[in-house]
């Protein structure tokens, strides 16, 4: 009878350990405009000149059901270069992953779309990212897209 309370107490203490390491894995979700805004300043990333796309063409352009849209950042670059970048928030983490979805098929259709158009484009659509955090996305397709999650680390 003795060992019971002890056995409680290590038990509370495993569980209070448990919870405390948590949040160390857990990722900000992305912030449409300072985290566009990183991107398009940090230097090498893009070698063409972008241009916002408001939130109504953005989400026909990826397929996004613009009614769960809370946020948005879209940008793209002229007729010659495959870049682009979008980051979207949304209101839930389920809107977000059918985005996330749609982004994917946006790099399929521009991979086909330029194959024979602009070939030399297609190392930036081999090299696109699109990830999700929470209830937001990032699409990006960049000369140089290695390296962008430490451009958004605080």
């Amino acid at each position: 009878m003795k060992k019971f309370p002890s056995v409680i107490i290590s038990a509370l203490l495993v569980l209070s350990l448990a919870a405390c390491g948590g949040g160390q894995g857990e990722v900000k979700p992305f912030d449409p405009d300072a985290d566009a805004k990183t991107l398009l300043e940090a230097q090498g990333v893009f070698s063409a000149s972008m241009t916002a796309i408001d939130t109504e063409v953005a989400c026909a352009l990826y397929g996004i059901d613009e009614t769960t849209v809370t946020g948005c950042a879209a940008y793209g670059a002229t007729a010659t270069s495959a870049e682009e970048l979008a980051i979207f928030t949304f209101d839930s983490e389920d809107s977000a992953q059918a985005a996330l979805k749609q982004l994917g098929y946006r790099i399929e259709d521009r991979t086909e779309e330029l194959r024979d158009y602009l070939p030399d484009e297609l190392p930036k659509l081999e090299g696109a990212v699109t990830q999700q955090r929470g209830a937001s996305v990032l699409l990006l397709i960049a000369q140089d897209s290695q390296g962008w999650e430490k451009l958004l680390e605080d």
